[in-house]
Parts: C-alpha cells; structure tokens; sequence
C-alpha cells in the first residue's frame, strides 16, 4: 500500500507542469499533498452511495492522466457554474490535491458520514 500511494504521488509529480508546495494540517484531517497548474478533462459521475446503488445525483470530477479526481467545490476558489462551460473539455486549472473528506465543508457543523480520499480543490481556471 505504501509503494502504490509513492507511485502515485511520483506520478502525479512528473505528471504536471509545476509543483510549489507541500501542507498538513492533521488536525482536521486534511492533509494537502501538493499545488500545481495543469491541464485535465472535466467531466461528471453519477454518485454510487456505499451500497452500489445510484440515486441520479452527478459530480464533477478532474481526469488527469489516468486519475480521476473528485472536486470538492465547497472548498474550492470557483463554483459550479464557472465549471460547467468546460464540461468534458480540457481545462487549464491551478489546483491543489488533498487526502481528506469528501462530503464535510468547514462551514457545515452537522457530522456526516462521508467518503474519504484523495481529492482536488480548484484555486483558479486558467483562461
């Protein structure tokens, strides 16, 4: 397991064109794992809860490479609605990639039970 994530950040490392920094904050369980500037499909996944059942709801994801990361808007510099015209298009963004929860926002204080990983937040879209 160990040898799969340094794969994958190394790959992901080589990856992109600029890496500017590493960050933990453990203490909210986030633990940011690097910033960059890339270019990346967007596209949208149907939502498959822990079950395997879908319930119609859809997210946007990043497909870099051979990753798809979820997007976890709540956190990010942009909304949905500046997303949308790039939908399965390319799009330049500046992101930074984060272990952590999915569904919790720093502004909700209701505790939710959520899906956990590797994840990307967008700081702007490079036009």
């Amino acid at each position: 397991m160990r040898y799969t994530t340094l794969l994958f950040i190394a790959i992901l490392f080589f990856s992109c064109k600029e890496s500017s920094k590493i960050n933990k904050k453990e203490g909210n369980n986030i633990k940011t794992i690097n910033s960059k500037t890339t270019t990346c499909q967007l596209i949208e996944k149907e939502f498959v809860n822990k079950i395997g059942k879908t319930n119609g709801v859809k997210e946007l994801y990043l497909r870099c490479s051979i990753q798809d990361y979820f997007i976890k808007i709540c956190e990010s510099d942009i909304t949905v609605n500046q997303l949308k015209p790039y939908l399965n298009k390319g799009v330049e963004v500046e992101i930074e990639i984060k272990d952590g929860f999915y569904d919790q926002c720093e502004s909700s204080l209701r505790s939710v039970q959520s899906r956990i990983g590797t994840y990307v937040i967008i700081k702007k879209i490079i036009e």
